[in-house]
């Protein structure tokens, strides 16, 4: 038992030690940013501040895909499981804002592979670079997760209460201002933006997207299936006309370019 407890004390002397002064706050950003180097996607961080029991702070965390920012999380305050430095892993848990919303997330790194976790809740999608990027404005609480494996990144997300902008895509203009909720997922693997769904809502009216963003081109198709009365009321329609496969069913094909 003296032993055990001798080990036990010795253990926590050296992971503190090791802490404090093997893992200075430079080499703790780089460890982070360093994450994702077989990836276009990286991390930034900005001020990072290391405490004294194993936690830290940070002004903030940027997520970027070819040097544009998809997520941006300040006033990060995490801690370090101080059992995963025994193995130089480094694995540690954060929260923080967006958006005027909440953000919590873990980070886990071992041997070269990354693996990261994050939940946003009631964050303003008008505050979201995410969204601009893919033309998307206007303003709604959003909820969501993002998941990375090494270069694989997995998006879900859901907007209440929106209120979009009226959005122009090669030319054409789709009309985002009637739909007043949005639910998707979507991949980022390498220079692709892969949608596996994507649905918007409003009263009277309902649409999918589907397809791909590859090097920055789209290769996308949204479905507008709107209700008679809603499609009666609303002139954008007529304009819509010729992409009407059926009544009550109309096909846009987006295409252009997009930062991403």
């Amino acid at each position: 038992m003296k032993r055990f407890l001798i080990a036990c004390i010795v253990i926590v002397i050296f992971v503190f030690g090791f802490w404090v002064i093997a893992i200075p706050e430079s080499l703790l950003a780089g460890l982070v940013e360093g994450a994702m180097h077989d990836s276009d996607m990286r991390i930034e961080t900005s001020d990072v501040r290391k405490g004294i029991l194993f936690d830290f702070t940070c002004d903030s965390i940027r997520l970027k895909k070819n040097d544009r920012t998809l997520l941006s999380v300040e006033n990060v305050e995490g801690r370090i499981n101080p059992l995963s430095l025994l193995t130089l892993r480094l694995n540690a848990h954060f929260r923080g804002e967006t958006g005027g919303g909440r953000v919590k997330g873990t980070i886990d790194l071992f041997r070269g592979k990354t693996h990261v976790d994050i939940t946003v809740a009631d964050a303003d999608v008008a505050d979201m670079p995410f969204f601009s990027l893919l033309g998307i404005g206007g303003k709604g609480a959003l909820t969501g997760t993002l998941k990375i494996e090494n270069v694989r990144g997995d998006i879900k997300f859901d907007v209440r209460d929106a209120r979009f902008g009226q959005g122009t895509f090669g030319g054409i203009t789709v009309p985002l201002d009637v739909f007043t909720g949005a639910r998707g997922a979507m991949t980022i693997t390498g220079n692709s933006v892969r949608i596996t769904s994507f649905a918007l809502e409003g009263a009277g009216i309902y649409a999918r997207l589907s397809g791909d963003i590859t090097s920055g081109r789209m290769n996308l198709i949204m479905e507008l299936m709107p209700e008679k009365s809603f499609k009666d009321s609303n002139f954008i329609f007529l304009v819509l006309e010729r992409y009407k496969n059926s009544p009550g069913h109309y096909s846009i094909p987006i295409t252009g370019s997009l930062p991403l």
